[in-house]
């Protein structure tokens, strides 16, 4: 059975909520209305459907951070609510001319209600039972103490002159020559990111100035080659190489930060070890639950193939 990512089943459901199933989340005329939903604030009426301010906001919790903001202004709260009357106006007509009840339609309505009530019913009897004591994770850390050692990093920054495979040895020299007029402006004093961004063919980098950014060794090999990863190793902080051939052409490089090999604490470590035990757990739990179903609800597989 796949399973959906929490954030994916909010947003179907607000799709299944706001379209077809309005009577769950919004406020109607129906007589079974609990009294907290009479008490919401409601800004307009759609044919038979009340659109409530909570509505109106709800989408906000399902967006990313850095979009949140430019809903939560005047402006944003009323195309909100232009969006939740479209909706309202496009599921009652939708209803109106029995879409809802077309078999194709309702077999899809059926799943997305399922991954959305199975994503409940999992965090409610699963998720939510599961917990991770400092004890396991001391034993865990003690058990796996090497898995919890950071590699050397390195911060690169490069010039790339490119050699084609098809390059002759006239063009080879030529782009070598013009990596050791580029040595020697830097040797000058020139400013390193500034001559890469110039000058430098690798597509990758030449906007941020040559950075790579932090890479382990046998990271960078199939993209620049051997002799560029074992000149980046080389190197110390600010130290600038000298004209070098690697994949697809020459190189000079300068090391903008190095990280030593260090051991992970054990506070350091922990989130990652609460995450991985929490993960064990909740798949044994979901395994055994799977298996306590299959008494409530016999399985008979009919087709002998599947046995």
């Amino acid at each position: 059975m796949q399973v959906r990512t929490r954030r994916q089943c909010l947003i179907t459901g607000a799709i299944i909520l706001g379209l077809i199933l309005p009577a769950t989340t919004r406020a109607t005329d129906n007589a079974t209305s609990q009294k907290p939903a009479a008490a919401k604030k409601v800004l307009a009426t759609v044919g038979k459907e009340k659109i409530t301010e909570e509505d109106v906001m709800a989408p906000i919790s399902m967006m990313p951070p850095q979009f949140r903001s430019r809903y939560e202004t005047p402006d944003g709260r009323k195309k909100l609510f232009e969006r939740a009357v479209q909706m309202s106006l496009l599921s009652q007509e939708a209803r109106r001319r029995g879409i809802d009840k077309q078999e194709d339609v309702a077999k899809k309505i059926k799943e997305m209600a399922d991954q959305i009530i199975i994503q409940e019913l999992t965090k409610q009897v699963i998720s939510d039972q599961i917990a991770v004591s400092d004890d396991e994770i001391q034993k865990y850390y003690n058990e796996n103490t090497a898995s919890f050692v950071e590699e050397e990093r390195v911060k690169v920054n490069l010039i790339q002159f490119e050699v084609k495979d098809n390059a002759t040895e006239q063009q080879k020299t030529e782009k070598k020559k013009q990596a050791e007029k580029a040595l020697s402006r830097l040797k000058k004093g020139e400013d390193f990111e500034a001559l890469a961004k110039e000058l430098s063919d690798d597509k990758r980098t030449k906007t941020r100035g040559g950075n790579t950014g932090f890479f382990t060794r046998g990271k960078r090999n199939d993209i620049y080659g051997e002799a560029f990863e074992a000149k980046a190793f080389s190197l110390k902080p600010g130290e600038i190489s000298d004209v070098f051939q690697g994949k697809n052409g020459y190189y000079i490089i300068k090391v903008a930060e190095r990280k030593e090999q260090k051991q992970q604490t054990l506070d350091e470590a922990k989130p990652r070890i609460e995450r991985t035990l929490k993960q064990e757990k909740q798949k044994k739990a979901f395994d055994d639950y799977i298996e306590s179903l299959k008494k409530r609800y016999p399985v008979q597989i009919k087709d002998e193939s599947l046995k």
